[in-house]
């Protein structure tokens, strides 16, 4: 089963004042026994955005590509697919266990909730930071297989 692992970072979250920097990074590989170095790493920077906005834009991003990769096959018949997160709120606020009460991201989970329907079968779930391997990309500690922008 094809796992992605997605996190979003915002540098300058903690600051008011300034225009946060904000990025999302999925690592991707075909099956969850592949080693660190097999992983292909997709990023993008998304511009001025909390962090919690860009772990939802991380999973977003990774529900577009499992579509992509749906490409000639019916939505509801995808495969499998395991979508991971190091983000406690992202995953339980998704799964419906956790209430969203950030307007911006009622949005964003929203749309989440929908893709997943859309697509069957996929499963998100949360993972330690020091498992999540787009999180440790992010950081400098993971050399992946390849790297790819994504606009």
């Amino acid at each position: 089963m094809p796992v992605y692992y997605i996190d979003g970072q915002s540098q300058g979250n903690e600051q008011n004042s300034l225009p946060r920097k904000a990025k999302i990074a999925i690592a991707y590989a075909e099956s969850d026994t592949v080693d660190h170095g097999k992983f292909r790493i997709y990023w993008q920077p998304i511009g001025d955005r909390t962090n919690n906005e860009a772990e939802y834009y991380a999973l977003l991003k990774a529900l577009e590509l499992i579509a992509e990769k749906a490409t000639g096959k019916s939505l509801g018949n995808i495969g499998e697919a395991l979508v991971r997160s190091d983000s406690k709120l992202v995953v339980n606020q998704v799964n419906g266990e956790w209430r969203v009460e950030d307007e911006r991201l009622m949005e964003l989970s929203s749309q989440a909730r929908e893709m997943i329907e859309k697509l069957g079968s996929v499963r998100l779930e949360w993972v330690p930071r020091e498992e999540n391997c787009a999180g440790l990309w992010l950081e400098g500690k993971l050399k992946p297989f390849s790297v790819e922008r994504l606009r």
